[in-house]
């Protein structure tokens, strides 16, 4: 299992946004998880937006499904961090159900 450390990714940003960022973290997320499960820590984070966590979250969960949750966590969430990451995992995996 790895740690993958957000706030070292972003160079000790608090607030991390945009869809290219969420893009570019997740392919850095999933050319690790294709070798070993990945704990995300999101320690020192206060904030991602919508669009970093969909761009991020939404292609994985859409394409894996619940199943991803086996292999990938989150931890040091903040209450904010929580309810994005919450919000996305709802939406894109009841449209992965409804296309099954």
């Amino acid at each position: 299992m790895q740690i993958i450390k957000v706030n070292e990714v972003f160079k000790d940003e608090k607030c991390i946004s945009g869809k290219a960022t969420g893009s570019f973290f997740r392919n850095e997320v999933e050319i690790v998880l294709a070798k070993t499960p990945v704990i995300i820590d999101f320690e020192g984070i206060e904030v991602i937006t919508q669009s970093f966590s969909d761009e991020f979250l939404g292609p994985i969960f859409a394409h894996e499904g619940q199943d991803i949750l086996r292999t990938l966590k989150f931890k040091n969430c903040s209450e904010d961090v929580q309810a994005v990451i919450l919000s996305t995992a709802h939406r894109f995996l009841s449209d992965t159900k409804a296309v099954s």
